[in-house]
């Protein structure tokens, strides 16, 4: 009898032992609720690829700001100072063959060898200079297109468990011959 009245006790008495969760206290200070603190989460910042992409177009390495992607915005810079450079020394030398060919037709019996080979000289650097330039714009369009994918790889989720596993594999083939070899697996659910 008293092991009944024991065993109906404790399974009476045993769930009001069990809580999962401690009562919180709130205290009311000035109109606000204080005690636990309960932390907000923020939403992830929303990148918008049109955006990023005008303002790319705007100012180059904006749309990397935008993304957040700060790091890029010298790499573009550099990119630009160094194909201005080119564009300049390019330029230069072009207008030294310039300045020769034209010394060399004010003379009275100007050397025709010398006139095609600073003609040629001349007109090579123009086109390195031209192809400089057009470096310059693929320059531009790229940092556009890169601030525009950049804010649409932004949202995608990269976990763990998204991934690709390459593995070790080993095993035999009708119980008799082994092999080694790699297994591609990519998990779906838990």
């Amino acid at each position: 009898m008293q092991l009944r009245l024991l065993i109906m006790l404790i399974l009476i008495g045993f769930p009001f032992f069990l809580s999962a969760q401690k009562e919180r206290e709130i205290i009311l200070q000035g109109g606000l609720a204080t005690g636990d603190t309960v932390e907000i989460k923020t939403p992830k910042k929303f990148y918008d690829p049109k955006v990023a992409s005008r303002r790319s177009a705007m100012i180059p390495g904006w749309g990397q700001i935008y993304n957040d992607s700060w790091w890029k915005v010298p790499l573009i810079y550099g990119g630009f100072g160094v194909a201005i450079y080119y564009v300049n020394f390019n330029n230069e030398q072009r207008l030294t063959f310039l300045d020769l060919l034209a010394e060399e037709r004010a003379k009275p019996q100007p050397d025709q060898n010398r006139i095609r080979i600073f003609s040629r000289r001349a007109d090579n650097w123009r086109r390195n200079r031209d192809l400089v330039v057009v470096t310059m714009v693929g320059i531009y369009l790229l940092q556009i297109v890169e601030a525009t994918v950049d804010a649409h790889l932004k949202g995608f989720n990269v976990d763990e468990e998204l991934a690709l596993n390459l593995k070790p594999a080993f095993g035999s083939f009708n119980q008799t011959q082994p092999f080694i070899g790699f297994k591609l697996t990519l998990p779906i659910g838990k």
